[in-house]
């Protein structure tokens, strides 16, 4: 075992330097929790579950990390 541990989420760290992003196309960022919330406001408006779907879509919303880990880029989702 070692004694080395992975940065925390969102840290600079584990970002691409500017000269590897500028390579690449880089969509616009949206987290998985903030995806997943979207998906839940789907079904919401169909009616499943309505009440459920509030609560957990909120709570999804809530744990959205923000920064997209490699790239640094705030998440596009307009609960922000």
């Amino acid at each position: 075992m070692t004694d080395w541990t992975p940065p925390p989420p969102g840290d600079t760290r584990e970002q691409l330097p500017d000269n590897l992003l500028a390579l690449i196309d880089v969509p616009p960022y949206t987290s998985t929790a903030c995806e997943t919330a979207q998906a839940l406001e789907t079904a919401a408006i169909r009616g499943e579950q309505a009440g459920d779907v509030a609560v957990w879509r909120d709570r999804l919303h809530a744990r959205c990390r923000i920064n997209n880990k490699f790239t640094g880029a705030l998440c596009n989702c307009g609960c922000h």
